[in-house]
């Protein structure tokens, strides 16, 4: 039996909901490139009868419900893009783009907040803000404009408060957790490219060996973490690609490596990348062309009214809630809508979408990844308790 209650008029688009979901599951799309994705949603927000406003030559767009002046506007985001990875769950709505997947889930974001959309059009009178709906493109690839370019855009502007969600199916459905204060840490994607010379295998004294000095510089970043910063700071270095050379008896002339850097405080952060910095330089003047790249995130921090405003709404019909989570470890660009609204306020909670009696229990960006269709209504009902309470 379940442990929590859909308003009725809410349940009445259980199977919209799902449809949604597994239509957009069928369609991901790489970040920024979020095209059928982008056309399918504002076409269905249209119909809700919101007003569209577009960017130019990008994916992402917001949505406009205005029933008065001098009111507050709420905002809601939902992420469009998917994974570059083959879909493995053979399911019937299964992935028809290939090596493209929703395996984070954004599909069920976006069907929450259609489905709330939906609701809160066809309710208007239990509203008494504005409200906005911000379909947001490229959330995946820190090297690809997303959040941060809408809010220069203007996705954010004249928004007094802002929230989002991310399924988690690690979680129970009916579950959520949250807390007030850091929610994600701060994170940077770098990319390292370095320029030796080549020279054959047997004469290695000739050339300068790209290799070995990633190596090395990889050794380094891992010190930094370890003797750099301090052990009650948590802080992660990560290289999750390296290549290089092209036979193997030459001494290799370029590699390029990519990885993440994350960190839970903004000083060590930016104890991390400086360093970045100082690595640089003693491959430069070690004879290399060394140049290293960073782009990143920073931490999303939960707005102490906005995080009461989720707890009031999720109890009104929810018993298991998380309300002291500790941070993930993980980055979401949400941060720069959160840090451009007057006074940051606004949060972002993990909501349950696992199922242990159906076998779903599988962390994000896992392959194949499933998720309960059972939590759309869910997310949907807390994003409308957050727009109609008083």
């Amino acid at each position: 039996m379940k442990d929590y209650q859909i308003s009725p008029n809410l349940s009445k688009l259980d199977n919209f909901a799902r449809e949604v979901r597994h239509y957009l599951h069928t369609i991901p799309e790489a970040s920024g490139k979020e095209y059928k994705t982008s056309a399918y949603c504002k076409k269905l927000m249209q119909s809700f009868g919101y007003k569209i406003t577009e960017y130019s030559g990008y994916t992402g767009f917001h949505a406009d419900l205005t029933i008065g002046e001098n009111i507050k506007r709420v905002a809601f985001r939902a992420d469009m893009d998917g994974l570059e990875m083959p879909d493995l769950t053979e399911l019937e709505y299964s992935s028809i783009h290939d090596n493209m997947a929703h395996n984070c889930g954004h599909d069920s974001h976006m069907a929450i907040v259609i489905t709330a959309a939906r609701f809160l059009a066809e309710n208007q009178n239990l509203l008494n803000c504005n409200i906005r709906f911000i379909f947001q493109m490229a959330e995946e690839d820190m090297r690809v404009p997303g959040a941060d370019k809408m809010v220069e855009m203007g996705c954010v502007d004249g928004v007094d408060e802002i929230y989002a969600l991310h399924n988690d199916a690690s979680m129970e459905v009916g579950s959520i957790k949250i807390n007030s204060g850091i929610m994600s840490s701060w994170g940077a994607a770098w990319t390292l490219d370095i320029e030796g010379i080549s020279a054959h295998g047997s004469t290695p004294q000739k050339g300068l060996d790209a290799i070995r000095e990633a190596v090395r510089i990889i050794e380094d970043l891992d010190y930094i973490v370890a003797k750099k910063t301090s052990p009650f700071s948590p802080a992660v270095f990560g290289c999750g690609m390296i290549h290089g050379g092209t036979v193997p008896n030459a001494v290799a002339s370029h590699v390029q490596a990519r990885g993440t850097i994350r960190s839970m405080d903004e000083e060590t952060d930016n104890i991390l990348k400086n360093h970045l910095t100082s690595i640089m330089s003693e491959s430069n003047s070690r004879g290399f062309q060394t140049k290293m790249t960073a782009t990143g995130y920073p931490a999303v921090i939960n707005h102490k009214d906005a995080y009461a405003r989720v707890i009031k709404s999720a109890s009104q019909f929810l018993l298991r809630i998380d309300s002291e989570c500790k941070p993930m470890t993980g980055s979401e660009d949400f941060s720069y809508m959160i840090n451009a609204v007057p006074n940051q306020k606004g949060a972002m909670l993990f909501l349950g979408s696992g199922c242990s009696e159906k076998g779903i229990n599988n962390y994000l960006h896992s392959n194949p990844y499933y998720l309960d269709d059972d939590c759309i209504l869910i997310g949907a009902q807390i994003f409308v308790n957050i727009a109609t309470q008083d």
